[in-house]
C-alpha cells in the first residue's frame, strides 16, 4: 500500500498526514517517506516477500521521488527497449520511462499498479493506476493539500467529518449504484487507465489508455484469435508466476477459474503442495440438486496435482464474519478462503475473475453484431425460428430490449424484490450503471461498458485491501490489458464458430483442462447456493433479535423498518409469505451494513500520523 499528502504552498497543512489505521492494518509495517511538502509512505507486510526498494525510488539528481504498489510485469521488455541494467527495480524503471517520455510513459506498462510520481523542484505530482484498475487509489483534494492511499476506506473515514458513510454507497448491494463510489464524496477513485497531475493550480485528470479506440480485425480468421489468445493467456499466467510467493488458486466448476488454476499449478511445478481453494464446505449434504460441483473439482484436481481445500466456513461464524464486512464487504466465503491460505502458507492467489466479460464470452452482443453487420444467415443458424416462441423471447431479450434500453420484465422484478425494504427516494437505481450492466448495441460496447460498470474493480479493491492486511496478494490473468484489447478486435462471427457457450476459452482450454470442467455446460455451484441459503436462514434467525439497534442507527435510515418489522413478524409465525430466501438474505445484509456504520464511524476525523 502507498499513501501520502501533498502541498504546493510549501507545508503541509496539519492533520492531512494520513497513514493506514494500525488497528485495521495490525500485521502491516509502515515505512514513513519525506520530501519537501509531501509526507507519505508505504506499508510492508512480512509474510509477503517483497523489500522496501521494490516500493520506493529517490533520484536525487533527476529531483525525482517514486512510490509504487504492485508490479510491472513487462518490465524486461521495457528495461531491453531503454538499455538499463536487470537489476533495476520497478519504481527506478518507472523513474526513468518518465523522465525519458513524460506523463504518457504509462500507456506502455502492464501490470497492477498504483503510482505517484514527485517532482519536487518543479512542485509537481502525478497519480496513476493500471489499465484495468487492479490495484486500489483513492484520493482527495482542498485549498491546503492532496491526498491519495491504496486504503480507501482507511482514507474516507479519516477525512470525514461526522463519521456517517455516504448512503448510496450503502444501498450497494440493494440496488445498482456507480461502483465508483467511496462512502465519502470528497474522496474519490482514481479511474483505471488515468492519471491525476496536481500542482498549484490543483488536480487534472487525464486518461492515459483508450481501448475505445480499438476495432474489430476482419481478417482475422478463427485460427489465429484460437492462437493468439492462447499465447496471451499462457503469458499472462506466465508473468504472474513469482516463485518468491508460495502459490495457490481458485477452484470451482468453471472454466475461467480451472483453467488459470491448471496453468498456474505448471508454473509452480517445484512447488511441493500446490492448494486450490473452493467457496463450497465439503461436509455440508444439501438437499437434491442438479450436480455436486465438488464431485468435479476433486477430480481435475486430482488429475492436475492440485490439492482441493473446501471451505470451513460455518453458519456460527457468520456474526463474525459481518463483523468484518468493512473488509470483506460481503464476501464471507473468500475471507474465510483468505484464513485457510494463510493458515497453509500461501501468500499469493490466483483468480480467474475477470472472464466473463471478455475471453469467455460467446453469447452477450453477439446476434446484435450478425444483424449489424448483415450476416443473416450466420444469425438463423443460431437462432432457428422453429420453435417460435423459443425465438421471439430470445430476440426480444437478447437484442430488441438491449438494444431499446429497457428491462425485462424478470430482472425488473427481481430489482424490486431487492429493494423491497428501502424507501420510496431510494430505490432507484442509478441509470448509467444500469445501462453498462444491461443494454448495448454491439458487442464492443459491451465490453467496454463491462468496463465501466466497476464492477470489475470493485471487487479487485475489496480484496486487495482485505488479503493485503492478512498477507495475501491476487493475481488475475483474465484482466491482462492485452487480452482485453485482444478480444475488442475480435469479429463476433468467429464466436460462432462452434455450438458452443462461452466457445472460446473452452477451444483455448483442450489439452489444458480436463474435458469434464472444459465442457462442462453448467455454470452455477448449485450446493454453495443451497448453502448460502441454509447459512442465511440460521444467521437470519438471530440477527432478527437486533431489530431495534438497526432502527436506531441515524445511518440506516433509508430503511423501511415498518414493512420489515411486519415482515419479521410474518416470517417468526410461520406465514410463507414474504418470500422467506429472500428476507433472510436481506437481514443478513441489513446486519452487514449496521456494523460497516459501526466500524465507520469508530474514529472519524482522525488523521494517524506516522
Amino acid at each position: 500500500m502507498i499513501f501520502g499528502s501533498l502541498s504546493v504552498s510549501g507545508s503541509v497543512a496539519d492533520g492531512k498526514v494520513i497513514c493506514p489505521d494500525p488497528e485495521d492494518f495490525r500485521e502491516l509495517k509502515t515505512t514513513p517517506v519525506s520530501l519537501g511538502s509531501f509526507r507519505g509512505g508505504f506499508t510492508l507486510h512480512p509474510e509477503l516477500p517483497y523489500v522496501p526498494e521494490e516500493f520506493c525510488f529517490h533520484d536525487e539528481s533527476n529531483h525525482i521521488l517514486v512510490l509504487i504498489s504492485g508490479v510491472i510485469y513487462n518490465r524486461k521488455s521495457l528495461r531491453d527497449k531503454i538499455g538499463i541494467n536487470n537489476d533495476v527495480t520497478d519504481p527506478m524503471l518507472i523513474a526513468d520511462l518518465f523522465l525519458r517520455y513524460g506523463p504518457a510513459f504509462a500507456e506502455s506498462l502492464n501490470g497492477d499498479f498504483a503510482l505517484f510520481i514527485y517532482m519536487y523542484v518543479k512542485e509537481e505530482a502525478w497519480l496513476y493506476r493500471d489499465q484495468l484498475g487492479i490495484r486500489p487509489l483513492a484520493w482527495s483534494a482542498d485549498d491546503n493539500a492532496f491526498l491519495f492511499s491504496s486504503d480507501i476506506y482507511g482514507l474516507c473515514r479519516a477525512i470525514s467529518v461526522t463519521g456517517t458513510a455516504d448512503r448510496e454507497f450503502l444501498l450497494g448491494h440493494f440496488k445498482y449504484i456507480d461502483n465508483r463510489r467511496s462512502p465519502e464524496p470528497a474522496v474519490h477513485k482514481l479511474l483505471p487507465g488515468h492519471y491525476i497531475k496536481y500542482d498549484k493550480s490543483g488536480p487534472s485528470i487525464y486518461q492515459y489508455w483508450f481501448p475505445e479506440r480499438i476495432r474489430a480485425d476482419r481478417g482475422m480468421s478463427y485460427d489465429s484469435m484460437i492462437t493468439g489468445l492462447k499465447s496471451l493467456l499462457h503469458d499472462a499466467v506466465a508473468i504472474r508466476a513469482d516463485n518468491r510467493f508460495t502459490a495457490g488458486a481458485h477452484v470451482s466448476g468453471g472454466i475461467d477459474s480451472g483453467i488459470v488454476s491448471v496453468m498456474t499449478r505448471k508454473e509452480y511445478k517445484d512447488q511441493e503442495d500446490f492448494y486450490g481453494f473452493s467457496w463450497t464446505p465439503e461436509d455440508f449434504i444439501p438437499p437434491e440438486v442438479k450436480y455436486d460441483e465438488r464431485e468435479i473439482i476433486r477430480s481435475y484436481c486430482q488429475k492436475t496435482g492440485i490439492n482441493p481445500v473446501f471451505s470451513e466456513m460455518k453458519a456460527e461464524e457468520i456474526p463474525g464474519l459481518t463483523g468484518s464486512f468493512y473488509f470483506n464487504r460481503g464476501f464471507f466465503a473468500e475471507d474465510v478462503s483468505i484464513d485457510q491460505a494463510k493458515s497453509r502458507g500461501i501468500n499469493l492467489l490466483f483468480s480467474g475473475w475477470g472472464g466473463d466479460e471478455f475471453i469467455s464470452t460467446g453469447d452477450r452482443a453477439v446476434e446484435i453484431d450478425l444483424l449489424r453487420h448483415f450476416r443473416f444467415r450466420l444469425f438463423l443458424r443460431r437462432n432457428p425460428v422453429r420453435p417460435i416462441r423459443k425465438f421471439i423471447h430470445n430476440q426480444l431479450n437478447f437484442v430488441i430490449l438491449p438494444v431499446l434500453g429497457k428491462l425485462d420484465r424478470r430482472t425488473a422484478r427481481a430489482f424490486a424484490r431487492d429493494a423491497r425494504y428501502i424507501k420510496k427516494p431510494w430505490k432507484r437505481s442509478d441509470e448509467r450503471a444500469i445501462r453498462d450492466f444491461y443494454f448495448h448495441t454491439s458487442r464492443h460496447q459491451m465490453h467496454l461498458r463491462m468496463l465501466s460498470f466497476y464492477h470489475l474493480q470493485d471487487r479487485c479493491e475489496i480484496w486487495f485491501i482485505n488479503g493485503y492486511r492478512k498477507g495475501i496478494e491476487y493475481r488475475y490473468p483474465l484482466l491482462d490489458r492485452r487480452i482485453i484489447e485482444f478480444m475488442l478486435t475480435v469479429p463476433s462471427e468467429l464466436l460462432c464458430a462452434t455450438p458452443y457457450f462461452r466457445p472460446l476459452i473452452r477451444d483455448i482450454g483442450a489439452g489444458i483442462l480436463p474435458d469434464e470442467i472444459r465442457l462442462h455446460w453448467d455454470k452455477d455451484d448449485h450446493v454453495y447456493r443451497e448453502y448460502l441459503t441454509m447459512v442465511n436462514a440460521v444467521s437470519a434467525e438471530l440477527f432478527m433479535d437486533e431489530f431495534e439497534k438497526w432502527k436506531a442507527n441515524p445511518d440506516m435510515d433509508f430503511l423501511d423498518f415498518g414493512l420489515l418489522e411486519e415482515d419479521i413478524e410474518r416470517y417468526r409465525s410461520g406465514s410463507t409469505d414474504p418470500d422467506r430466501k429472500l428476507l433472510s438474505r436481506l437481514i443478513v445484509l441489513i446486519k452487514s451494513i449496521n456494523e460497516f456504520t459501526r466500524h465507520y464511524r469508530e474514529r472519524p476525523g482522525e488523521s494517524v500520523h506516522c
